[in-house]
């Protein structure tokens, strides 16, 4: 069962706190990070705002996206998105781009533009996701938009890793959500990329967030510090 608007807003800024450390994000807010796993060792690549990284390829759909919807500044991006993502090459040292970025993030075109993309390349498929496979309690559904987040997908090798079975299949949710989370935060521990090791916070918000039987999403949860309140 898919989370009603409330609870998706909240598990939005939950998210937000975990990619930007504040529940509202910055539209204009860029980051150069050392985390494009493409390469071996991971490279450089550009983060816009709540998750839009340069090599995942979701920085050069949002652009079009914005470029598509006519937004203020898409005369000076659009020549920027032939080409971005391709392997080996980054606009992470291109101090024009970054800064056409960060003035773009003051157009409420943008903003709405980020919205739109962050439900629907990561919300969307994380929810469904977990409506196929017989998720029903809210505080499943932000570890699983979360893994979509932070990597994509929810990664076949860590879910192959312990044995319970989905709830679709017959297992216990509570029980697989568990066992999901502390491969995950082991994964995060222990990766070779330090950058990595650096996010294991996001898989202990929700952790701690069980231990006090916050299932229902019905009290805060503490990302990286960061208290965030469940939407009144």
């Amino acid at each position: 069962m898919k989370p009603d608007q409330a609870t998706t807003d909240y598990i939005r800024r939950v998210l937000s706190v975990a990619e930007t450390g504040k529940p509202e994000w910055n539209p204009g807010a860029v980051y150069v990070y050392k985390d494009d796993n493409r390469t071996s060792p991971p490279s450089q690549q550009v983060t816009l705002s709540i998750g839009f990284t340069e090599g995942g390829g979701n920085l050069r759909r949002v652009l079009t996206r914005y470029v598509d919807n006519q937004g203020r500044d898409a005369r000076a991006l659009s020549g920027y998105i032939p080409g971005m993502g391709t392997l080996g090459k980054t606009l992470a040292g291109d101090s024009t781009f970054k800064t056409r970025l960060k003035t773009a993030g003051d157009d409420p075109i943008m903003a709405q533009t980020q919205k739109d993309c962050f439900d629907a390349f990561y919300l969307g498929p994380a929810f469904k996701w977990g409506d196929d496979n017989g998720f029903v309690e809210p505080m499943s559904y932000p570890v699983i938009a979360d893994s979509y987040l932070h990597s994509g997908s929810m990664l076949g090798f860590l879910m192959n890793s312990f044995p319970e079975k989905k709830p679709a299949a017959g297992g216990n949710e509570r029980k697989w959500i568990n066992d999901y989370l502390a491969a995950r935060h082991k994964w995060l521990k222990n990766h070779s990329n330090k950058v990595l090791n650096t996010t294991v916070y996001r898989a202990q918000c929700f952790m701690e967030g069980i231990a006090k039987d916050n299932w229902a999403l019905t009290n805060a949860l503490v990302m990286n510090g960061t208290r965030v309140n469940p939407v009144a």
